[in-house]
């Protein structure tokens, strides 16, 4: 019986034919196309100056990497990424956690404002941003409620409002998946901590917080990694200038697109993309040690 085993699996193997390979074959060239190609591109382009269409020319070597990496435009840059990424990551968390911890127990007409904590999520970024510019315009929404004459979108509010937005424009999803984890907890382990006598904080932290530790963990690690990737908010409510808000997707469009030094922009594009593999990998090794998996 020991040998007939193996050999049945060698007659299957054997009667593979290229079916499945064939059709992996679109996929892969695409994926060739549109990705592996273009990656390694934007390696090789660091290494040569190039010009207003993007073709190289003379061999550089390491000079633009070094140019990037000593400037205090790519430092303030990188500062400013850690610093939006994180705010979003906890802000949004701590938002729908909130939202999604009121919402764990069906009660008569929950299902209307769990609808309305979700609906951000069936919302596109351009249209959230344009209702955003106005809200915080000097003549918008939020002015008018509270009776001011601040431009929210400029100077020293400028950061926080965007972040704010970002918050609230995330927090549709989160709270989605935050809901799902805290429901994940049986009614019997909440009655018997209620017989024990525990508060509702104590059953917060030691029964939902344990059980819901997967999506928690995603959740935080999600919202991070979406806000290095964040262009378009950004875009459309503050521009690609110098300001505040300059992430290191906003210098790679600005070099890139705008200036047309299409050398520069892949060495912030390449640091970008290091960045996210790193955060990913940081979350792969965290998630050993915090997530517990019923």
């Amino acid at each position: 019986m020991s040998t007939a085993v193996p050999a049945m699996l060698r007659k299957k193997r054997k009667k593979t034919g290229p079916l499945p390979y064939i059709l992996l074959l679109p996929t892969m060239f695409f994926l060739i196309l549109f990705t592996f190609y273009p990656f390694i591109n934007c390696i090789r382009l660091t290494f040569y100056a190039t010009d207003s269409i993007g073709r190289p020319g003379a061999f550089v070597g390491l000079r633009i990497w070094k140019k990037v990496l000593t400037s205090d435009e790519f430092i303030k840059s990188l500062k400013v990424t850690f610093r939006y990424g994180g705010l979003i990551g906890i802000g949004t968390f701590s938002l729908a956690m909130i939202l999604s911890f009121i919402s764990t127990k069906n009660l008569k007409g929950s299902k209307v404002y769990q609808t309305m904590f979700a609906l951000p999520m069936a919302l596109a970024t351009a249209p959230i941003a344009a209702i955003g510019t106005y809200i915080f315009s000097r003549y918008g929404l939020f002015n008018a409620i509270f009776g001011t004459t601040n431009i929210w979108l400029a100077g020293n509010t400028l950061f926080g409002t965007v972040v704010g937005i970002v918050i609230w424009a995330n927090c549709g999803s989160s709270f989605i998946y935050l809901l799902v984890g805290f429901r994940n907890v049986s009614e019997e382990l909440i009655e018997c901590a209620d017989l024990d006598g525990a508060n509702i904080f104590t059953k917060f932290f030691k029964i939902y917080l344990p059980i819901a530790s997967p999506q928690v963990f995603f959740v935080i690690f999600l919202n991070i990694l979406t806000a290095f990737k964040s262009f378009a908010m950004i875009r459309i409510l503050v521009g690609t200038d110098d300001s505040p808000l300059a992430v290191l997707i906003v210098k790679l469009y600005n070099y890139a697109f705008v200036r047309q030094r299409y050398e520069t922009g892949c060495v912030y594009a390449l640091i970008l993309s290091l960045v996210i593999f790193l955060v990913s990998r940081i979350q792969f090794l965290v998630e050993k040690k915090v997530v517990f998996y019923q």
